[in-house]
């Protein structure tokens, strides 16, 4: 059983920025579009900080790591990317980032599941060589955090959501496959500013303080860095 749960309109949201994102990529020069559209996609990995988060798990007995530590978690992308000239590209990305932690206790098993999704508008600087070009910039944009945990007296599970906004500082390197397909690898800085996680009834989730032992709410704010390997098509 699961309550609380507004993916579809979050999906569409998402799907709405890189529709718009796409179509004024092919509108904004005709005449050149062939020469600088790309459209590319991949997976990569990140190395995130996420206190509140960690706070939570370790008060309740989940996962294994220590206060003020990092995790890292699975983060697939895709994307399209327009040059307005030579040196400088704008675009619109999304990003889809998640993790898992499991604990045991007396009561049971209980699981806590993180998923980010991340519309974003880009703008990057271009250097162009001969079968090869260098990125560097960031994106920007208004994300969405889901949270769920499973109870250990049941199988149900409570979906919890959140919003805020975020971004991220890049820089990637494409070289030449072939005549329109390039390897893109990069590395990327974030931070996302996410509140806290509601439930549908508007409850919230918290933990609580080791030092004033009081109960805290639980955000899903993070920083983080990372690498990733994708696919680059030019039209």
């Amino acid at each position: 059983m699961k309550t609380g749960d507004s993916t579809s309109p979050r999906l569409g949201y998402a799907f709405r920025v890189l529709l718009l994102g796409a179509a004024i990529l092919m509108t904004i020069s005709r005449e050149s579009y062939a020469q600088r559209v790309s459209a590319y996609g991949g997976l990569g990995v990140n190395y995130y900080k996420a206190n509140s988060i960690t706070n939570f798990l370790n008060s309740n007995g989940i996962g294994s790591v220590r206060p003020g530590g990092c995790t890292s978690a699975v983060q697939f992308f895709l994307g399209a990317g327009y040059a307005v000239t030579s040196d400088w590209e704008v675009g619109a990305e999304l990003d889809y980032m998640i993790n898992s932690y499991t604990g045991n206790s007396g009561l049971g098993s209980q699981q806590v599941s993180l998923s980010y999704l991340i519309p974003s508008l880009t703008v990057r600087r271009l250097i162009r060589g001969e079968g090869y070009s260098l990125r560097f910039g960031g994106a920007f944009g208004y994300h969405f955090g889901s949270l769920s945990v499973s109870s250990p007296y049941s199988n149900q599970t409570q979906d919890y959501t959140a919003t805020g906004f975020g971004m991220k500082l890049d820089g990637s390197l494409d070289t030449k496959l072939d005549e329109k397909l390039y390897a893109r690898v990069g590395v990327h800085v974030v931070a996302e500013l996410i509140g806290q996680p509601k439930a549908a009834d508007g409850s919230g989730l918290t933990y609580t303080d080791y030092y004033s032992g009081g109960q805290t709410a639980v955000n899903m704010e993070f920083v983080g860095a990372g690498v990733s390997l994708g696919l680059v098509y030019y039209f």
